[in-house]
């Protein structure tokens, strides 16, 4: 039996784990230093800079967050803020609103148990879940450069993210799935894999294409996969519109994550 703590714990550093993987290139930095986790990238929006992990005595916490706050607006990238469950102070909430950031965006963990998965919705007619593979590339990053807004001259880093991470190859701890219609890319998914611990990350779909299922068909053929290969709990971080879905699938709430920025 999987413990809350132990629970809180696997979303956390899946999370980590995740926003790690965009340091791995030679102009990117995944930084660890006394509690704390920040990602450095040359891309200036959001969200490929930021602080994801932030546990600090009270002490030194102003401190820590005016020198971090500074190396970003030095380098002239906006940033995020994650606010996890096991973040201190406890009172960092209002620090970062007294610095002017404020919450655009809350996301709520939740685990599944591999056993209590329901994921056996086939996709709809016209709709194709596959793996992607390297050959498959210059789509998928169009599909997240198109999620967040990147900028064409940013999308080699995003090109740089996948390569250095091996996405689609065999082996990969990050694995990928594209769900097309009549051959058109209209939607992705990822799974980053720490141990036994699948996280699903990056669902979004294309707004032409919803309300045909494919959000739940590329869920579903990516989560089973992970099951296969051996994970023993699945984790990911749901938008509030997408919980019933998820709950749908056997997951349950656990713990809230909060993204901060300044003008959000």
């Amino acid at each position: 039996m999987v413990l809350l703590g132990d629970e809180i714990a696997a979303l956390e550093r899946n999370l980590w784990s995740q926003w790690a993987r965009f340091g791995a290139p030679a102009d990117c930095a995944w930084q660890e230093q006394d509690g704390v986790s920040w990602l450095e990238t040359p891309i200036a929006s959001l969200p490929y800079n930021g602080v994801f992990r932030f546990d600090v005595p009270v002490e030194t916490a102003d401190a820590r967050m005016d020198a971090l706050i500074h190396s970003f607006d030095a380098r002239q990238v906006n940033h995020v803020w994650l606010l996890h469950p096991s973040a201190r102070p406890e009172d960092i909430e209002a620090r970062l609103n007294a610095r002017g950031f404020s919450e655009f965006e809350v996301l709520l963990g939740m685990v599944a148990d591999p056993g209590m998965l329901q994921a056996d919705t086939p996709p709809a007619d016209g709709v194709e879940i596959r793996e992607i593979t390297r050959s498959e590339e210059t789509p998928i990053l169009e599909l997240v450069a198109d999620r967040w807004s990147v900028p064409t001259d940013a999308l080699h880093h995003l090109q740089s993210f996948f390569r250095s991470n091996r996405l689609g190859e065999p082996g990969a701890g990050i694995r990928g799935w594209m769900a097309t219609i009549n051959g058109q890319p209209v939607g992705k998914a990822f799974i980053n894999v720490t141990g036994k611990v699948g996280g699903l990350y990056g669902v979004a779909i294309k707004p032409e294409a919803r309300g045909r299922g494919v959000g739940l068909a590329i869920c579903a053929e990516a989560l089973r996969a992970t099951v296969a290969a051996g994970a023993d709990l699945l984790v990911l971080h749901s938008t509030p519109m997408a919980v019933e879905l998820y709950r749908r699938m056997g997951f349950r709430e656990v713990a809230p994550f909060s993204v901060f920025a300044r003008g959000g």
